[in-house]
């Protein structure tokens, strides 16, 4: 046997020899590799022939003739695959398929082989980096598209806005994959790149106006951008918003538009509504049980003393949530003041059964106060020197230890030195024949508190005379307990609706909140409520607008509305919500080929109170499938100091994706500024925003500009100068126009200057200190584990609404964290440019 350029020759046992020509061998499959031989399988021949591996040359030279004999072969199908990679922008779906093409190609190829040739041609490398996915070779096939076409459409890029789009929002017009994310943070000119975007897609033929979809979340926001495309490029495109479009869909299913329920857009509607069914709900025995029992377990706001550095830090919590009891042996109809809420469910459980105590009694024990400090801020707190309850009647204490599973203390209390206080107090207990309970603060959160503490009373045969649910719920009504949990039901009905559970995930949900329990049983006086709701909607022949969605969404993964959408353009995509998404999703499912832009912004995600998901834009691919993301990196807002320290302090939180952002306006000094107060309501303070607006006033006057806008913001409304203050501010300071807006409400808004209000630590500052219930928290998108990861954003937004200047107007006696950090973190900050306040 020997290989030869013709073919190869083969001398079979009492037959001629005979040569078998290169291209019937490259036909089909004819080596199998062996530890110390291979295998030459010659298909119709008489028989097998075996050849040693050490027969080098012999392999050699027959891999290398096979080899060239694949080669027309290869350049065929890499011409192939290299002019459907030319046809457009290269999209990951399409990516894949090559990778498939190129490695069945080798495989054939390498099947046939011994060993790879000793220099291998150009086409077969270009064909082995498809087949492995070379992201660098996939990086420059788009790279000399996106060149191509920008240079092929620049007029049109030039023509879109009155200054030409900049290089990367037109490379974000252009990128084609099948799902594309365009990070646009703030001033980027997102809009501009969503217009350009429907535009390119036009003039490049890849689509016709109604084959996009363009979807905004406000209708003002939708118009806007509709009436740019038709006023200056003359482009008709409907734009609409996400609950116009489940309209248009159940409409052209259902043949009839959805009547809309009131209490879609009317949230007083909505509660007074809800006040009247669980009015209703209350008249029946087993709804008011079912009140009763949540009430005397889970009214209080949790406060584990764990969770706060300081015992002062913990009972200040306690204080402003306003831990009271039901015990009505005290004046106030609120009931007594208590320190914590494990000791507030302790104590209604016992007024509940008719069980007499005393709260926090002295000389019931007689223990001297230790002589060593038991905290860690080396003050004695007598916490272990009386009982937190005292049962008179039956001469019985309940301590509530400061104990974790663990049998750990919280962090200001020295863990030694309780230990030995309370081994001292069990001590006296067996010498006095003192009759002691135990309990620990980790049973309220596992649910065990009232179990055990009923248990060891009926060991000590405590005989408890429960009082009625009627005399119950009067003392809860006196109490003002039941509004606070019907607001809560109505939050609960909203986000249960826009969250649209199946049983599945609502479990999921139950299983992984901190408060299952809690939440477990909140559901349970939800659930006829929302029966009422759907029954309620029913009847009037209405949907509302979660309704809508839903709905939407399902006619169209059941096939029965027929997408003509195949590109599917979203603005302000960081507040998506996950109903929303799926219904994307479905849209682009439903079409093939179909392709997904979403522009967006995770550093200015700030409404998860309605739903909205941040993690749909972080992890974008991980819902989406793979995609291509793009980053706005010029602002043509604020100037290049105010860009740096709040690009800098939203990045704190490491979750948030990192991008560049250049200001076009670049200065050397900074352009936040602090101003110091000490007054309760700085907003009517003639000495505090008067003192910021005569600065402004001063600046714009050496600036000699024409106009000047101030926009004032504050975290909470009531942090707010009101309608008479602004007026008064405006006539005083004619010269530059003001306006007032809440945060939340100034998104997407910019002023020359910026004023901040509220930025104080406590319970209604900045950041807003007073936390989600549990229930309600429960039922949102996932939270996030970085302190104050949505207000940090929601800073970001105010301090990027500024061109000039930011004042950051702040409580000097009980300043904002965020102020502490920038001041202790040495950001770019002015702190000089007021005088000390006095």
């Amino acid at each position: 046997m020997s290989a030869g350029p013709e073919g190869l020759l083969i001398g079979f046992r009492d037959a001629p020899d005979e040569l078998i020509p290169w291209q019937d061998l490259a036909r089909a499959q004819h080596v199998h590799t062996g530890a110390a031989f291979h295998r030459l399988a010659l298909e119709g021949k008489p028989a097998l022939r075996w050849i040693g591996r050490w027969h080098r040359h012999f392999w050699r030279a027959f891999s290398q003739y096979l080899h060239q004999q694949h080669e027309p072969d290869f350049a065929v199908q890499l011409q192939r695959i290299e002019t459907a990679v030319r046809q457009g922008y290269v999209r990951s779906s399409t990516w894949s398929q090559l990778q498939a093409q190129a490695a069945a190609l080798l495989q054939h190829r390498d099947a046939a082989l011994v060993q790879a040739p000793a220099r291998p041609d150009l086409r077969y490398q270009r064909l082995g980096r498809i087949a492995s996915g070379d992201p660098q070779l996939l990086q420059r096939y788009r790279e000399h598209y996106l060149s191509r076409q920008q240079t092929r459409h620049r007029t049109l890029f030039d023509q879109i806005e009155r200054l030409p789009l900049t290089p990367s929002q037109q490379r974000a017009c252009i990128t084609l994959d099948d799902n594309n994310l365009v990070l646009a943070g703030a001033g980027s000119g997102k809009t501009s790149t969503l217009i350009g975007r429907a535009a390119y897609l036009i003039a490049s033929d890849q689509a016709e106006p109604q084959d996009i979809l363009l979807l905004a979340f406000g209708r003002q926001a939708a118009d806007e951008m509709q009436q740019r495309l038709q006023q200056r490029l003359g482009i008709k495109l409907d734009a609409t918003t996400f609950h116009a479009l489940g309209q248009r869909i159940i409409t052209a299913v259902e043949g009839r538009r959805p009547r809309i329920s009131p209490f879609a857009e009317d949230d007083a509607k909505l509660g007074s509504w809800v006040a009247s069914q669980f009015e209703a709900l209350l008249e029946t025995p087993e709804y008011r049980r079912e009140l009763i029992a949540y009430l005397l377990r889970f009214r209080f706001p949790a406060d584990s003393p764990f969770d706060f550095a300081t015992q002062n830090e913990h009972q200040r919590f306690v204080r402003s949530n306003g831990v009271c009891t039901l015990s009505d042996s005290v004046d106030d109809a609120a009931g007594e003041e208590i320190q914590s809420s494990a000791a507030g469910v302790i104590a209604d459980w016992l007024w509940s059964q008719g069980i007499n105590y005393r709260y926090r009694p002295a000389g019931i024990y007689s223990l001297a106060p230790p002589q060593t400090p038991a905290t860690a801020q080396g003050t004695i707190q007598p916490m272990l020197l009386v009982p937190d309850f005292y049962l008179p009647a039956q001469d019985i204490c309940i301590d509530l230890l400061l104990l974790d599973r663990d049998e750990d203390s919280p962090a200001w209390i020295e863990p030694a030195a309780y230990q030995r206080a309370l081994d001292a107090l069990r001590h006296a207990d067996t010498a006095n024949g003192q009759r002691r309970i135990e309990l620990q603060f980790h049973q309220q959160q596992d649910g065990s508190l009232i179990d055990d503490l009923a248990r060891q009373l009926s060991e000590r045969g405590v005989v408890a005379q429960p009082k009625t649910d009627p005399q119950i719920l009067a003392r809860l009504q006196d109490g003002a307990q039941l509004q606070p949990l019907c607001d809560l039901l109505t939050q609960m009905l909203r986000s249960y609706r826009t969250l649209q559970p199946d049983a599945v995930e609502l479990r999921a949900r139950i299983d992984a909140s901190p408060g299952s329990q809690q939440l477990e049983q909140a559901l349970r006086l939800l659930q006829p409520l929302h029966s009422a709701y759907r029954a309620e909607l029913a009847a009037h022949d209405e949907i509302d607008f979660d309704d809508m969605i839903a709905k939407a969404l399902e006619y169209v993964e059941q096939g029965r509305f027929a997408s003509p959408w195949q590109h599917i353009l979203v603005d302000e995509f960081q507040d998506i919500s996950a109903l929303r998404a799926r219904l994307i999703r479905a849209l682009r499912d439903a079409v093939p080929g179909a392709a997904l832009f979403a522009v967006g912004d995770d550093w200015q995600s700030i409404y998860r109170f309605t739903g909205s998901d941040v993690g749909l834009t972080t992890d974008f691919a991980g819902f989406f499938g793979p995609a291509s993301i793009s980053a706005l990196d010029q602002t043509f807002r604020f100037n290049s100091s105010i860009g740096e320290l709040a690009s800098r302090f939203v990045l704190r939180n490491p979750a948030q994706l990192p991008k560049q952002l250049h200001s076009q306006t670049q200065v050397e000094t900074p352009a936040v500024s602090l101003l110091a107060h000490r007054s309760r309501e700085p907003a009517k303070d003639a000495g505090v925003l008067e003192r910021a607006l005569e600065v402004i006033s001063q600046r714009f006057a050496a600036a000699g500009g024409a106009s000047c806008t101030v926009m004032i913001m504050a975290r909470n409304r009531f942090s707010l100068p009101d309608s008479a203050r602004l007026a008064f501010l405006q006539r005083r300071f004619g010269q530059l126009q003001l306006q007032s807006r809440t945060l939340h409400a100034a998104k997407g808004r910019e002023a020359d200057y910026a004023i901040i209000l509220g930025l104080e630590s406590g319970k209604y500052g900045f950041p807003a200190e007073r936390r989600l219930h549990p229930v309600q928290d429960a039922l949102l998108p996932g939270g996030e584990t970085y302190p104050h990861a949505e207000e940090r954003r929601l800073f970001y937004v105010a301090l990027t609404r500024a061109r000039h200047r930011v004042y950051l107007v702040y409580n000097s006696t009980r300043p904002s964290c965020f102020v502490t950090e920038l001041i202790a973190d040495q950001y770019p900050i002015e702190q000089h440019e007021f005088e000390p306040a006095h």
